[in-house]
């Protein structure tokens, strides 16, 4: 990612621990894997408006690098459907990790099972 920092809300803090817990995998994977989430589930740009608290979670800048990042890069701006410029794009970037988040923590409710809840990740 480019030197533009990231904040994850409050709760979506505490919603990527409990995730994190659950798959029993590493953050950086977690926020991979709610961004994929959160441009799947949507259609168009996300409009949610997440809780906005004075503690935020920066997301390290290494999380989304090289390819992935140009991967992500490019299936925003299709989902958005418009150009980016690098501020903007990071502003949509975190939407959909927030909303991917919010999904995913809604799924994990949900299922009855770790492996429903592995499953319906896909």
């Amino acid at each position: 990612m480019s030197n533009r920092r990231m904040y994850l809300s409050e709760e979506g803090k505490k919603i990527l621990d409990l995730i994190v817990e659950v798959l029993e995998t590493e953050r950086p994977m977690v926020v991979r894997i709610a961004l994929a989430k959160g441009i799947s589930v949507s259609n168009g740009p996300v409009e949610d408006v997440f809780p906005n608290s004075k503690n935020k979670w920066t997301i390290p800048d290494n999380v989304i690098k090289d390819k992935e990042y140009l991967l992500f890069k490019h299936l925003i701006i299709n989902e958005v459907q418009k150009t980016l410029d690098e501020d903007h794009l990071h502003q949509h970037m975190i939407l959909f990790i927030e909303k991917g988040l919010q999904t995913l923590k809604q799924e994990y409710e949900r299922k009855t099972s770790l492996e429903d809840f592995r499953l319906s990740i896909l």
